[in-house]
């Protein structure tokens, strides 16, 4: 009988150079690959000056005096496009439309494009989530209900609420990532455990509980992402999950910089677009960040580990997020409890929806998103950047440079607090 990887010594992923070398050609190879395939992909798309294509609308809003939409292509791209029509809600609706591409070149493509487009005609189907998320809006004041599609079925969000949510430091929580999964597996796996393990006792006590229970929750998981259309924040977790246990059945390291870094080459191999997509980049500093701390901070007690922890993400996380997004305000502060206190959020509004009292939870995301909260913009520039990025890595090898590390986030947050209180 082959012994369970957790009775066994955990290994690196490359045990030298020569490996690791060899894994980088193979992932350069097929990168290349994907880059052609995309290619061929585009030239179909721009061979004429118009493209019809069946798609679903992922988004819609009202910007000035016309609409923004983002389309979904059932050919496996996504853009955005602009009407002035007088159109009534058409989220999560399938439409025929023509594509006026004769300007968009192969970098465009891959960023993600905008094109000017007409809508031929609505072919009426609605996507699933849509019709669920519907009766979300029926259920609950227009504001929770934006929050609860986005929890559950990665709906759009209103500028709006945007702002709000990037005021309170939650946005991240309200993107369905690998946070959503994380906290999906183990209450999937403790719920499927509770009927695993008399079946076990009784009928089969030589299988591997928890390589079975993690194959099953896989799967489940799957079903989710396959319900969601693939969303792309999801599909990047649910790939990062399948390369976590596939290390853990061999007794490798998960915890470990070189498996992080080679499932980021190999997503962005497999999915070049990837490159370009900011919440991806955000995504892996933040799994970056947690493995930084685990790697210094082995000796801590588990709740010690829990609490500092998410303090430490949201410090590590500042310097990185206010690049690109300025938004900032006190109530900030309590990010990581806020934070801390939805991996319970989460599971009760799931389990209250599921028994009809869907409402239960409504008064405190009302009064969250009615706060009135003073929001300042506060930016750094590239060369602070770059030299924090820099000794993030320097950190992987260093305690002292993780210290310093964090020396430099508490500065950054005392100079952001001393520029609230400025204005």
């Amino acid at each position: 009988m082959k012994a369970s990887p957790s009775l066994l010594s955990k290994t690196e992923l490359f045990l030298s150079w020569k490996q690791k070398a060899l894994a980088l050609a193979l992932l350069l190879l097929l990168l290349c690959l994907s880059l052609f395939i995309h290619y061929q992909h585009y030239k179909k798309l721009t061979q004429f000056d118009d493209y019809i294509t069946e798609v679903w609308v992922e988004k819609q809003y009202k910007k000035k005096n016309y609409w923004v939409l983002k389309l979904q292509s059932f050919e496996g791209f996504s853009f955005y496009t602009t009407t002035r029509e007088n159109l009534k809600d058409i989220e999560g609706y399938h439409l025929r439309v023509r594509l006026f591409t004769d300007k968009l070149d192969y970098l465009s493509y891959l960023k993600g494009f905008y094109a000017p487009s007409r809508i031929l005609f609505n072919l009426r189907e609605k996507q699933k989530r849509y019709v669920f998320m519907q009766g979300l809006q029926e259920e609950h004041s227009p504001q929770s209900a934006s929050v609860y599609s986005a929890l559950f079925f990665a709906g759009g969000i209103t500028p709006k609420i945007r702002k709000q949510l990037s005021a309170l430091g939650i946005n991240h929580l309200l993107a369905i990532s690998g946070f959503h999964l994380g906290v999906l597996s183990v209450l999937l796996f403790f719920i499927l455990n509770l009927a695993y393990r008399p079946l076990q006792t009784r009928y089969f006590p030589y299988r591997n509980a928890r390589r079975d229970l993690s194959l099953v929750v896989l799967v489940i998981l799957f079903g989710y992402l396959y319900f969601l259309d693939f969303v792309p924040s999801l599909l990047r977790a649910f790939a990062m999950s399948v390369f976590a246990y596939f290390l853990y059945d061999r007794g490798v390291k998960i915890l470990s910089f070189s498996s992080l870094f080679i499932v980021v080459f190999f997503l962005i191999a497999v999915w070049p677009k990837l490159l370009f997509a900011l919440g991806f980049w955000f995504s892996v500093a933040g799994v970056f960040y947690i493995f930084l701390f685990l790697h210094h901070m082995q000796e801590l007690k588990a709740w010690q580990s829990f609490v500092l922890l998410n303090v430490w993400v949201f410090l590590a996380m500042l310097p990185v997020v206010h690049y690109t997004f300025g938004s900032f305000s006190l109530y900030q502060l309590v990010s990581p409890l806020l934070s801390m206190a939805f991996i319970l959020f989460y599971p009760l509004a799931l389990g209250s929806h599921l028994i009809s009292q869907g409402s239960l939870l409504d008064p405190i995301l009302d009064y969250m998103l009615a706060l009135d909260i003073y929001v300042v913009d506060i930016f750094i520039n590239i060369w602070f950047l770059s030299l924090y990025l820099c000794i993030s890595l320097l950190a992987i090898f260093h305690r002292f440079f993780f210290y310093l590390l964090l020396f430099l986030c508490l500065s950054f947050l005392a100079y952001m607090l001393y520029g609230i209180a400025e204005f």
